[in-house]
C-alpha cells in the first residue's frame, strides 16, 4: 500500500451490521485511512453533507433506506463517490450498482486487505472523473465568456460605429484601465443592453395602454 496516498483518504462505511461496520472499519484504520461510521442510509447521507469524504462504502440492504437509495441522494447532495458493499452476488443487483454510478460492488464477507486495492482505483478513478468535470467547466465557461464577449463587442460596433478589431481593442482597454476582467465588462456592457431593452418594452407597451383608454 502507498502509505502517503491512504493517509490523505476520508471513507465513510455504512453498514447496519455492527459487527462488519466495525471490523472492516478498524481494519481500514489500520491501513491508514481515515474512518467515517453510519449504521443507517440516512445516516450516511448526512455525513457525507456534512463530512464530504473522499469515499463512502455503502452496504446496498441496509433497513429503512436502502444503500441504493442513499447512494442516489449522496449523488444529487453532494458527490461523493462510492463503492458498494452487499451479501449477494447476482446480475440484477450488479446492474443496480452499475446504474447507479458505483465506483465498484463488493461482496461480503471480505477483510480491509482484500478490498484495500479496490478502494485505491476507486479514489484513482473518482480524480479522474472529477478533473474531466472540471475540464468540461472550465470549457462551459471559455464558451460563455467567448459569447457575451462578441455580443458586448457588436453592440460596442453599434453603437460607436467601431470596426470589430476596434471595438474589441476598445473594450479590452477599458478593462485594463479600470483594473477590470474583459470578460466582466462584457457582462455588464450585455446585461444593462438587456435591461434597457426590456425597460423600452414595458414603457412602449404602457404607453400603448393609456393611447387604447
Amino acid at each position: 500500500m502507498n502509505k502517503q496516498t491512504t493517509t490523505k483518504a476520508r471513507i465513510l462505511v455504512a453498514d447496519d451490521d455492527g459487527l462488519v461496520l466495525a471490523t472492516l472499519s478498524a481494519g481500514l484504520r489500520e491501513l491508514g485511512y481515515e474512518i467515517l461510521e453510519a449504521s443507517s442510509g440516512e445516516e450516511a447521507v448526512r455525513t457525507c453533507a456534512e463530512e464530504s469524504p473522499d469515499l463512502a462504502i455503502l452496504d446496498m440492504r441496509m433497513p429503512g433506506m436502502s444503500g441504493i437509495e442513499a447512494a442516489s441522494q449522496i449523488a444529487q447532495t453532494s458527490q461523493v463517490p462510492f463503492l458498494f458493499l452487499s451479501a449477494f452476488d447476482d446480475a440484477d443487483i450488479v446492474n443496480q450498482a452499475v446504474t447507479e454510478g458505483a465506483l465498484g460492488y463488493l461482496v461480503k464477507p471480505l477483510s480491509a486487505a482484500q478490498i484495500a486495492p479496490s478502494i485505491e482505483a476507486a479514489l484513482s478513478r473518482s480524480s479522474d472523473i472529477h478533473s474531466m468535470k472540471q475540464k468540461e467547466e472550465n470549457l462551459s465557461f471559455a464558451l460563455s465568456a467567448s459569447r457575451e464577449t462578441s455580443i458586448a463587442i457588436g453592440l460596442i460596433m453599434g453603437e460607436t460605429g467601431m470596426s470589430t478589431s476596434e471595438a474589441e481593442t476598445a473594450l479590452r482597454s477599458y478593462a485594463r484601465s479600470h483594473r477590470r476582467k474583459m470578460i466582466e465588462v462584457a457582462a455588464e456592457i450585455v446585461s444593462t443592453k438587456q435591461m434597457f431593452t426590456t425597460l423600452m418594452h414595458d414603457i412602449r407597451l404602457m404607453h400603448e395602454k393609456t393611447l387604447s383608454h
